[in-house]
């Protein structure tokens, strides 16, 4: 009798062409709470049917608990790949694990072992398990509980225990499915029954898949909830933030609670001494497997109560919700608790769901919906969601959208990310990706998602794909395709060709498919790659604040105001086509007034990009753009002289795996720099001209970065040409090569130490056999006299004083504001430096820096080449993440320090690093992972 009622609860067997099965677990798990160690003491037992048409000679097993053990685990990799590093610097005693298993197969020991995954393991049978045999499993276990840093957990006495048990993995007709534990990305697992029983102190509140088998509990769990909700209504101070609740002392007593569940893939259970309780109940028509109407608890504390006191009415609002849009809900109960969640604002499990902070009603809403709806696409469907996560997260945020539309209108998806301005975050979010050649197809591994691409692939651009079906075929259409859809596999495990097929009524599988396995193919992925929208006739859109891309054309204006020393106070207008989506073709104009040399300033440009013009490529930027700024205020001459910068670039980004977390380019750029200065006739007379003074530089290379959290690397070579002219003095005309290598170690949260590394080589330089030392010359030190092809941005250029104290990170990087009229640290034949930082380990943004460089140079034309080293060293203070930094020298070699001297005191000595260009907006927006 147990038999047939397993093989009815896995579903379909076995379809017409022989080759579709699924196999089914019956579980009986016993476990018993520790709260003071934090650890649960358990025993296994397994029913495995085995509905292959092939025998087994052994299971895999998924340990998900020992995910938490130590830093060589899938999910620790995965927790520093997306810039978390709170697992990698827990101390130990904060970390769990699953341990103590004794694996018996029918009575009789077998052996067990781990592989490559230290929460995957491998049970080997002592005989093969034959086609519609069972074999009979057991093993205790222990699991130490982690504190929260996924979905598994404690904080303090509340628990969370998800994923906490040895499971069977999914043998299919692919095989066996191992899946180590992410973070990022869910789970496929197998349909049966659970029976479990927990032992835990008797003041505990307990939310869990399945039904309470001990009326007891239940009379107790009704009698808390009558009374919580005539606490809440008598209440006009309930919080909407968080609380911080403390834990009532654990009973002596302790109770043991019994749950049944049927047809579900996953069981998980919450306990918190401090919950408060709401109960109701839910009438559907037409619901199998369920006598009566359906439970509908929730379970929260204090921290948002005034959220949590309609919870039970959104609960049931949604399980209505997708009832009748997809089919009925087939379980006895549902349950909404409010707890410690690290994995995002909720997440589900058969039948229950946590949930994180909310902050609003609407936000509390909308996740339970979302997360109920995984009952749907998750619980019942079961669809392997570590391969292709749409199949489960985009087709219910499909339906959620129209949960909030229905119920929401007044939100139509749109949010204000900027003042005044609703957009629609999803769409913008994967036209952003898109445009940029950074998106990843929705049926990627979830492995080998990005973070941001699992949102946009696994999430967004699902629904945005099937809003397009609706708008095409309609919602009732579209409805009775996903109702189909869902009768047909439910408790089967459909595959992403099965949905497709399903859709193949209605002439849309085509379109689907190429959406959600490609960002190339197909009329949807054209369309979003698309940046220019047709302009039509009409008029263009002008607004001050950038916006989305419209049908319109669109023109943006803002005000700008800036300053350098030689200019003065500038101020004046910039003038833009660039949407908060980026555009195939892009321009700015910014020209600006300078208060104090009374000239027209700024700058502008244009660049254009092709995404993914081949398989390697990502996207090709070309562009090009001029400057116009003062740059030079001679002594006793009433004139100011300024320069123009041209420049053309070329970069060719390179495609790399998201996982790899690394990103190149290979680019190219020509820059034509006309400097007017002052012209002199017979005798020293100054004439009413400028003189100008032109020089090209030609550049190449090659730049990679590697974004690992702990160990980042950057590295780059470049080819620059010089050319001269014959009017410039010293003529000067070389050919170099420049390497640079960077590094960091995080060797505690937020604390790192760098490392750079330059070298720099003439391979055929003019000035090779002179003593003069003129600004294109390598340079230890990164000034603004020493940008001699004006690529960063400075406060004051050719001025004394603290303007001499603005640094740059080219070449030698010193830190050290030598004054341009020495000529230090420059050379015309090599150069090589290392630049060291660590932030030290204490509060505070407060560091230490140390620089080293050893050049080659002639001083005087007769001479032959001497080398020397140069090394200075201080403290530094870093604010505003990298933006503005500090230096204060304060140690240093002879010659250094002599320099440094004679600058004055101390203050007169420190530099200072001010990103400007960074601060460019489209710049470090466009650089966003």
């Amino acid at each position: 009798m147990r038999l047939i009622l397993l093989l009815l609860l896995a579903g379909p067997l076995l379809a017409q062409d022989g080759q579709y099965f699924q196999q089914s677990v019956d579980y009986g798990i016993n476990a018993r709470l520790d709260d003071r160690d934090h650890v649960l003491h358990a025993e296994l037992r397994l029913g495995y049917i085995n509905h292959a048409p092939r025998a087994l000679d052994s299971i895999v097993f998924h340990l998900w608990p020992r995910a938490f053990s130590g830093d060589n685990t899938a999910f620790a990799r995965q927790q520093l790949r997306n810039r978390s590093t709170d697992f990698h610097f827990a101390p130990p005693a904060a970390r769990g694990t699953l341990d103590s298993l004794d694996f018996r197969v029918d009575s009789h020991p077998a052996r067990f072992a781990y592989t490559a995954d230290p929460d995957v393991g491998v049970l080997y049978l002592n005989e093969p398990l034959r086609p519609g045999a069972t074999a009979a499993i057991t093993t205790p276990f222990r699991v130490k509980i982690p504190e929260s840093f996924s979905r598994l957990g404690h904080v303090g006495e509340s628990y969370q225990l998800t994923q906490w048990y040895p499971k069977p993995a999914v043998y299919d007709r692919d095989g066996w499915h191992p899946m180590p534990y992410l973070d990022q990305g869910e789970f496929y697992s197998e349909f049966g029954s659970f029976r479990v029983t927990l032992d835990l102190p008797a003041n505990y509140v307990v939310a869990a898949t399945g039904v309470l088998q001990d009326q007891e509990e239940r009379a107790w769990l009704l009698a808390r909830a009558d009374s919580t909700r005539r606490a809440l209504a008598g209440r006009r101070d309930l919080p909407s933030g968080y609380v911080d609740e403390s834990f009532p002392p654990s009973a002596a007593e302790r109770k043991t609670l019994t749950y049944t569940a049927k047809g579900v893939h996953d069981f998980a259970w919450f306990a918190d001494k401090r919950f408060m309780v709401l109960h109701d109940t839910l009438e559907l028509a037409d619901s199998p497997g369920t006598r009566g109407p359906a439970d509908v608890w929730a379970f929260f504390t204090e921290t948002e109560a005034a959220l949590w006191k309609d919870a039970t009415d959104y609960l049931k609002r949604a399980v209505r919700f997708y009832s009748d849009h997809l089919g009925p809900y087939p379980y006895p109960q549902v349950t909404g608790v409010q707890s410690a969640l690290s994995a995002g604002a909720g997440m589900e499990y058969p039948m229950i769901t946590v949930i994180g902070r909310s902050y609003t009603a609407y936000g509390l809403d909308e996740v339970l919906a979302h997360e109920i709806g995984h009952n749907w696409f998750y619980g019942i469907l079961g669809s392997n969601e570590r391969d292709h996560p749409w199949m489960d997260e985009g087709l219910n945020s499909y339906y959620e959208g129209r949960y909030t539309r229905q119920f929401y209108p007044e939100r139509r998806g749109r949010q204000q990310v900027i003042p005044g301005r609703e957009v629609e975050t999803d769409a913008l979010a994967y036209h952003y990706l898109a445009r940029l050649g950074r998106d990843q197809a929705p049926d990627t591994p979830i492995d080998q998602l990005s973070a941001f691409n699992y949102w946009i692939s696994a999430y967004s651009k699902p629904e945005l794909v099937l809003q397009a079906v609706e708008e095409r075929v309609g919602t009732e259409a579209l409805d009775a395709a996903f109702r189909d859809y869902y009768a047909a596999w439910k408790f089967r495990h459909p595959r992403p060709t099965d949905f497709f097929a399903a859709l193949a009524p209605l002439g849309v599988d085509d379109y689907v498919r190429d959406a959600m396995t490609s960002t190339t193919a197909g009329e949807f992925n054209r369309a979003a790659r698309s940046a220019d929208r047709s302009p039509g006739l009409s008029p263009p859109k002008l607004a001050l604040i950038t916006d989305a891309a419209s049908e319109r054309p669109q023109l943006f204006v803002s005000p700008l105001l800036g300053f350098n020393e030689n200019d003065g106070v500038l101020a004046g207008l910039a003038l833009h086509n660039r949407t908060l989506e980026p555009r195939r073709l892009e321009w700015l104009v910014a020209p600006l007034y300078g208060f104090a040399s009374k000239e027209l300033a700024g700058f502008a440009g244009a660049r254009y990009r092709v995404v993914r013009p081949a398989e390697w490529l990502q996207q090709v930027v070309v562009g090009g753009g001029v400057q116009r700024f003062s740059d030079f205020d001679p002594p006793a001459v009433d004139r100011l002289y300024g320069y123009d910068r041209w420049a053309l670039r070329s970069d060719f980004y390179l495609d790399h795996p998201a996982s790899s977390q690394r990103s190149s380019r290979l680019y190219s750029q020509l820059i034509r720099l006309d400097r007017r200065r002052p012209d002199f006739g017979d005798g020293g007379v100054l004439l009413d001209r400028a003189e100008t003074l032109t020089t090209h530089f030609l550049r190449a290379g090659y730049a990679a970065r590697v974004e690992r959290e702990i160990n980042p690397v950057a590295y780059g070579v470049q080819l620059e040409y010089r050319n001269g002219g014959a009017q410039q003095f010293p003529a000067a005309d070389y050919l170099r090569l420049d390497a640079t290598l960077t590094g960091g170690y995080q060797y505690q949260a937020d604390k790192f130490l760098r490392w750079r590394l330059f070298g720099g080589y003439f391979l055929q330089h003019d000035l090779r056999e002179g003593n003069t030392a003129p600004s294109v010359s390598l340079s230890l030190v990164d000034n603004a006299a020493s940008d001699y092809a004006y690529d960063d941005l400075y406060l004051g250029r050719s001025q004394d004083g603290w303007y001499q104290q603005q640094l740059g990170e080219r070449q030698g990087g010193f830190r050290a504001p030598v004054a341009a009229a020495f000529p230090f640290g420059r050379s015309n034949d090599y150069l090589a430096a290392v630049n060291l930082d660590g932030d030290l380990p204490f509060p505070g943004p407060i560091g230490v820096f140390l620089d080293a460089g050893a050049y080659g140079y002639r001083p005087t034309l007769s001479s032959a080449q001497s080398n020397a080293v140069r090394w200075v060293g201080g403290l530094s203070v870093n604010l505003f993440q990298d933006q503005f930094r500090l230096f204060v020298p304060l140690l240093a070699d002879a010659d250094t320090r002599g320099l440094l001297e004679q600058r004055g005191n101390l203050l007169d000595r420190v530099s200072f690093r001010l990103n400007l260009s960074r601060l460019l907006p489209w710049q470090w927006i466009d650089e966003l992972p």
